[in-house]
């Protein structure tokens, strides 16, 4: 008996759905897939095709089968799952041309589908090439091994597309004694289509001079979906009351996202150990003029 297990990963890598064995674990099959991720515009009523690579990077002889299966967006940190149904589901649209075939050591395959698009759609699909490699008792072996890999694409349909993006939440620790500081920025995408959302977190001291410029690198957000960005201040001394303004750009008219925050950082254990030799330094100085002015006037 085998099995197959989903392990859920980030958007946009390929996703290794698992390797598995039945009876021991002396070879294990590998494919590599290209792309991990593709991304589409697509005309109702038109039909397209979609192309995705494997390549059998073993030293056995393979058996592939392929799929369609949808995802949608799992959690808040970029994980997807792939899903029997979802209200952005694409493969009730297309057919995989070839399902079944094997690869020789080295050989590399690529797989098609036809999508054909309604007339009356629009927004976003999502789904993906799975790739089920072996099932089969490998070669010199009495293991029955399997593994599962898949390619996702992201389907941009032409027509009422609605993007409609907005920061939920952007927040850091309050207090901090040192550096780097960790924000997270909460984005809720209510449109129909995923968006790519991209900009700078800008950091200013309590005298309103820049501190520094974080990157948020470009990330898509799916529809009916909430991701959490957490772009970092890599910065270990700092001092006094700081505002953070994360301004992001997103989607086809680069419409503008504004929030704000701030956060205090005072390191303390610093704070006190220059407070205490200021104190002891004090503390000595009055006693040399102690001992000074005996030693001048003789009191």
């Amino acid at each position: 008996m085998w099995y197959v297990s989903l392990i859920v990963v980030a958007v946009f890598g390929s996703i290794v759905l698992h390797n598995t064995l039945a009876q021991n674990r002396q070879s294990i099959q590998s494919v590599e897939i290209s792309p991990p991720t593709q991304e589409l515009d697509v005309i109702p009523g038109n039909t397209h095709t979609i192309r995705a690579k494997i390549r059998n990077t073993s030293d056995q002889t393979l058996p592939i089968s392929v799929r369609l299966q949808d995802f949608t967006a799992s959690g808040e940190e970029g994980q997807i799952a792939l899903v029997e149904k979802s209200d952005y589901a694409v493969t009730q649209w297309s057919s995989v041309l070839q399902p079944t075939f094997t690869l020789k050591p080295g050989e590399i395959k690529e797989v098609e589908a036809v999508l054909n698009v309604p007339d009356n759609a629009a927004g976003g699909r999502y789904g993906s090439f799975v790739f089920t490699v072996g099932g089969e008792q490998a070669q010199g072996t009495n293991a029955a091994l399997a593994q599962e890999v898949a390619s996702l694409f992201l389907v941009r349909i032409q027509g009422e597309v609605q993007e409609q993006m907005f920061i939920q939440q952007f927040q850091a620790p309050k207090f901090l004694e040192f550096g780097p500081v960790q924000f997270s920025v909460k984005l809720r995408n209510e449109g129909n289509v995923h968006v790519k959302t991209q900009g700078l977190v800008n950091i200013t001291d309590m005298f309103g001079n820049r501190v520094e410029d974080i990157v948020v690198k470009p990330t898509n957000i799916f529809p009916d979906a909430v991701r959490i960005l957490t772009p970092s201040l890599d910065k270990k001394l700092l001092f006094g009351q700081y505002k953070a303004t994360a301004i992001l750009y997103y989607g086809e008219k680069n419409e503008t996202l504004v929030s704000t925050t701030s956060f205090l950082v005072i390191p303390v254990r610093i704070v006190i150990g220059v407070a205490l030799v200021l104190f002891i330094l004090f503390k000595k100085k009055k006693r040399m003029h102690k001992a000074l002015r005996i030693l001048l006037y003789g009191k």
